[in-house]
């Protein structure tokens, strides 16, 4: 059995905890407790998890669409494995600088999967971000404005 996958699933719950924990400030200012902190943590990397796993999936629906040559795992593969530079989201806290860094890390995860896309089935620049496109928008909403409604915020133990 090959260890890919179990790399691909632990490099995207290290990417989606780092992200959390840079922008952990929050939490800790709304004085959470240390269960609820550990909670929104676990459930934040999961979430992110699923989040990159739905984009892996678009990307194989819309490869398929277009009879590009990728198959349901590359994808998630190549989604996974384009979140390295998210590995230095725990950096977004830094004070004046964060917000822009945070900007930076998911433009910079969105090139690295054009890239991957375009290089591993040859197609062109306009279909590789075509292709990648949708999912990053649907992966971008699901992890970041998720957190503003719902259960999370209950989590946070706000009403």
């Amino acid at each position: 059995m090959s260890l890919e996958p179990f790399l691909a699933l632990g490099l995207l719950g290290a990417a989606g905890l780092s992200d959390l924990l840079g922008q952990s400030a929050v939490l800790l200012l709304n004085r959470v407790s240390p269960r609820r902190f550990l909670l929104c943590l676990s459930g934040g990397a999961l979430l992110f998890v699923a989040s990159a796993l739905t984009w892996g999936l678009g990307l194989y629906v819309l490869a398929w669409l277009f009879g590009l040559q990728l198959s349901l795992l590359r994808c998630i593969y190549l989604v996974a494995y384009a979140h390295v530079p998210q590995l230095a989201g725990v950096l977004v806290f830094l004070p004046h600088f964060g917000a822009y860094l945070f900007q930076l890390i998911r433009a910079w995860v969105f090139f690295d999967l054009v890239v991957a896309v375009g290089w591993t089935t040859g197609c062109s620049l306009p279909l590789a971000i075509l292709c990648a496109l949708p999912g990053w928008a649907l992966h971008f909403n699901l992890t970041h404005l998720g957190w503003t409604r719902g259960p999370w915020r209950r989590l946070m133990g706000h009403p």
